[in-house]
């Protein structure tokens, strides 16, 4: 099933990688019209694109115009509210009356650009929400806040799908959404079926969860909306390619992807600092499609006895045989 996938990438994938260590980086910063380009140029289908930074009123209709002449789909609009000076202290569950209504409206102007550029999804990461230090918020008082802000984004537009990403820290030591399982709660406490979850690989590891279980768990709920596909070293969002480091959860999570019945985006996310983005992603791309197609040259009542075991050298023994010629 999930060779009916299309592939995106964030569009903020071609821009240079932050290094708080170097005092100055003038490494060129493709425009969105460039970066539109460079993601046809790789054989991509779709690209996610970051309100208000770069598609706003002022702009929609030329980037629309932009993607139809390089043949690519939005495939969501990504809502910042975590990036300009006044959500420093928190965006939806800011002390800040006016704080938490500009945030509200942001991802409400977002859900409108969506329906603009054709697509239904819009993407959300909640980064300045949470705390550092014991004593620092109420708690229960801010969740409240999350709720109905949620359920006011949600009504706003029904059509819409709202995905929330879900990450454990940064900026914040510890952000109120930091797991599949918090988000699911918050999700039905609001009672809405458009409020769901992006499922970030990186983004559980970094959490400690297991990204296949995270995953099968959002789509019991229903709440399954969207993918960034990256990697990292478990300690950080690092933002590294795809399947460079976790090779079996990788496979794991493709795996359930496909048994869940999964048909959304495929969508890259690499932050790439030494290697070109470009060439990431055309690896990743094509990484990715390699591994589907071991999994379905291995076959789906194959992997499913491998489970039934539960000895992890029965699913080793598959991929060894499709991977090793000494097999």
């Amino acid at each position: 099933m999930l060779d009916q996938c299309r592939y995106c990438a964030l569009s903020s994938t071609w821009k240079p990688s932050y290094d708080r260590y170097l005092l100055s980086d003038d490494r060129y910063k493709p425009t969105i019209f460039e970066a539109i380009r460079f993601a046809a140029d790789v054989g991509l289908d779709g690209i996610e694109i970051i309100h208000p930074q770069q598609v706003n009123w002022e702009n929609v209709v030329e980037i629309k115009t932009s993607l139809q002449q390089a043949g690519l789909t939005t495939a969501a609009v990504a809502v910042s509210i975590s990036s300009k000076e006044q959500f420093r202290g928190g965006s939806l569950t800011s002390d800040n009356p006016e704080t938490r209504r500009e945030a509200i409206v942001t991802i409400k102007n977002g859900m409108d650009l969506a329906t603009q550029l054709d697509v239904d999804l819009v993407n959300v990461w909640l980064g300045r929400d949470g705390f550092d230090y014991p004593f620092q918020i109420d708690y229960d008082q801010a969740w409240g806040r999350l709720v109905e802000a949620f359920k006011e984004i949600g009504s706003h537009r029904p059509e819409i799908r709202v995905a929330i990403v879900y990450k454990t820290k940064e900026p914040r030591k510890w952000l109120l959404l930091s797991t599949a399982a918090k988000t699911i709660l918050l999700a039905e406490e609001v009672g809405l079926p458009n409020i769901g979850a992006l499922i970030d690989f990186g983004h559980t590891l970094v959490s400690n969860e297991s990204p296949a279980e995270s995953l099968a768990l959002l789509a019991r709920k229903s709440r399954l909306f969207h993918t960034h596909l990256n990697d990292n070293t478990g300690t950080w969002d690092d933002d590294m390619a795809f399947g460079s480091l976790h090779f079996l959860e990788t496979f794991e999570f493709l795996y359930w992807l496909d048994r869940v019945g999964y048909e959304g985006w495929l969508s890259f996310d690499p932050h790439p600092q030494l290697e070109d983005p470009s060439k990431m992603i055309e690896e990743n791309l094509r990484y990715t499609k390699g591994m589907i197609q071991i999994m379905e040259r291995i076959g789906k009542d194959a992997i499913e006895e491998a489970i039934r075991t539960r000895q992890v050298t029965e699913i080793m023994a598959l991929l060894g045989k499709q991977l090793f010629k000494s097999f």
